[in-house]
């Protein structure tokens, strides 16, 4: 009797030690692979008691022993799921504890006994979720540089990239630029609306202060009325949020602030990614200022030097036309001038500077001035001739300029002698009243090329109705698609047949013809000036 009872209690503690410990002491073996395993395994039984786990799920999942039901982390993931299922079926997903992340499997068995697969995937995740964000970081990236990059106007560049940051990291976004002779601006937008300009020192003091330090701010949990004293106007913060400053430097200053408000605080990655766009903000904003001042500084230049509204000269009639080369230049080595002369009356000029764009143009203003003081002096057009070659000759950069000057007389027959010089230019073409064409021959050299260069000179009377044009070489050597020039001949021709119009309309009509002869081609430099003796009493153009 006491050996069966103590047989009775030794069975009892072996089979309560077996529970305790898990299958493991009955079958090392199989205990022994699954521990093996890097997935966690863990097999309940129809009531929901754990049967058998391995360390990888004890490890994963915490209480599991045997015996028992699953508790704390293990009974949330495991009856979280919930048990059930068709036999042979199997159940997955993701699921999170304590900061984990798993994928988990659910294997009913035949027995109704419920086998769970599952695996710690926190690190692929993270990696996964680093990987998605870093794409998405790069697309937001790249998406902004082209469309900041698709233009150089200023104010586009600049509402484009307080929206493109709105649509991105910021709820609302603001960008506030200075410059030295104007107050501050800044253009507010929000999420898929245009952009606000308001103009004059921002409320708020974070832009400013951002401005002189050159350092980025970061506010995290702020109240709307301490987000309104730190943002710029047009921004309409919420009761609580987060504002951040970013300075927009280039040359080696902060010549704006992007200031971004958001209800969620911003992590180090974003303010990495922040960091990264208002660089690329800051590159464009900075080409298109440059871009401004340059077209700015070329329309200064081009109201130089394009000469004022031809003024009345007494007992004449005059018109002009010029068209710089290409359809993209602002300036060119062509020009016109009718100037002044205390001593005479008047002078007119049409030259033609070697080359053409910016260069030429510079040295048009030299040879302008020159033109401009010489006509202070009493000269004939010859010695003004070479007073400009010796004037132009002291720099010594290599250009050189054909020109015509003219000085008209008005008769008292109402007829107008004109005196002429020329240094290497085309010859001057009379258009008679009758319709006839004459060219006035002037043989001269390069003006600014050689010193002592000889000039040659001519006198033209103009009867009323009669008109003298000048002409650069734009016009004659204008090309077709053929290769042929629009030539001196072809010129004459339609002068000719622009008689009894007036030299405003004639010299248009000159240059529109020449450009249709190009049909689309580059071209040179097209100047053309006219000067007619004023018609009789009763003349009328012809139609």
């Amino acid at each position: 009797m006491q050996g069966a009872d103590r047989g009775t209690g030794r069975s009892q503690a072996v089979r309560e030690t077996d529970r305790a410990t898990g299958p493991r002491s009955g079958e090392p073996g199989v205990q022994a692979l699954l521990d093996a395993l890097d997935d966690a395994v863990v097999v309940l039984d129809p009531s929901g008691t754990v049967v058998r786990s391995n360390a990888a799920a004890r490890r994963l999942l915490g209480d599991l022993r045997p015996g028992r039901p699953p508790g704390g982390r293990a009974a949330a993931v495991l009856h979280g799921t919930g048990p059930g299922g068709a036999p042979g079926g199997e159940a997955s997903g993701d699921g999170g504890a304590a900061g984990v992340r798993m994928t988990a499997r659910r294997l009913p068995m035949a027995d109704g006994s419920v086998t769970w697969v599952l695996r710690d995937v926190t690190g692929e995740r993270e990696r996964e979720d680093a990987l998605r964000l870093e794409r998405e970081r790069k697309h937001f990236l790249s998406r902004a540089s082209r469309a900041l990059s698709g233009t150089l106007n200023l104010r586009r560049t600049w509402a484009l990239a307080a929206r493109l940051t709105a649509d991105g990291p910021a709820d609302q976004c603001a960008v506030t630029l200075w410059s030295d002779d104007a107050p501050a601006v800044t253009a507010a937008a929000r999420p898929g609306g245009p952009a606000r300009f308001l103009t004059g020192e921002p409320a708020g003091a974070g832009p400013a202060r951002v401005r002189a330090t050159c350092r980025r701010e970061v506010h995290p949990e702020v109240t709307a009325a301490g987000a309104r004293e730190l943002c710029p106007p047009g921004l309409d913060p919420p009761p609580s949020g987060s504002v951040v400053l970013v300075p927009l430097r280039a040359r080696g200053s902060c010549f704006g602030v992007m200031t971004l408000l958001r209800a969620e605080p911003y992590d180090e990655d974003e303010l990495e990614l922040i960091d990264d766009h208002a660089d690329r903000v800051a590159l464009a904003l900075e080409a298109a200022r440059l871009y401004q001042q340059a077209v700015s500084t070329s329309e200064r230049l081009r109201s130089a030097l394009l000469p004022p509204v031809l003024p009345p000269v007494p007992g004449t009639r005059l018109g002009a036309v010029y068209r710089a080369a290409g359809a993209g230049s602002l300036i060119g080595g062509d020009f016109y001038e009718v100037l002044h002369v205390p001593a005479k009356g008047w002078m007119f000029v049409l030259g033609d500077v070697c080359g053409k764009g910016v260069d030429a143009a510079v040295y048009t203003g030299r040879v302008r001035q020159a033109l401009r003081t010489a006509a202070m002096v009493d000269l004939t057009p010859t010695q003004t001739l070479d007073l400009l070659n010796r004037t132009l000759l002291v720099g010594d950069d290599g250009g050189f300029v054909t020109l015509v000057i003219g000085s008209p007389e008005p008769l008292p027959d109402g007829s107008v002698r004109v005196t002429l010089a020329a240094g290497g230019h085309p010859a001057p073409l009379v258009l008679r009243d009758d319709g006839t064409v004459e060219t006035v021959r002037l043989p001269g050299m390069l003006v600014g090329a050689l010193q002592g260069a000889v000039f040659g000179d001519a006198e033209v009377v103009l009867e009323p109705g009669d008109a003298l044009y000048l002409y650069t070489d734009g016009i004659t050597e204008a090309r077709g698609e053929d290769g042929a020039m629009y030539g001196e001949e072809r010129l004459v021709r339609d002068l000719a047949d622009c008689r009894g119009m007036p030299p405003g309309a004639v010299v248009e009509r000159v240059a529109q013809l020449a450009l249709e002869h190009l049909r689309g081609g580059e071209h040179d430099d097209i100047a053309m000036f006219g000067i007619q003796a004023a018609p009789a009493a009763g003349w009328e153009w012809a139609s």
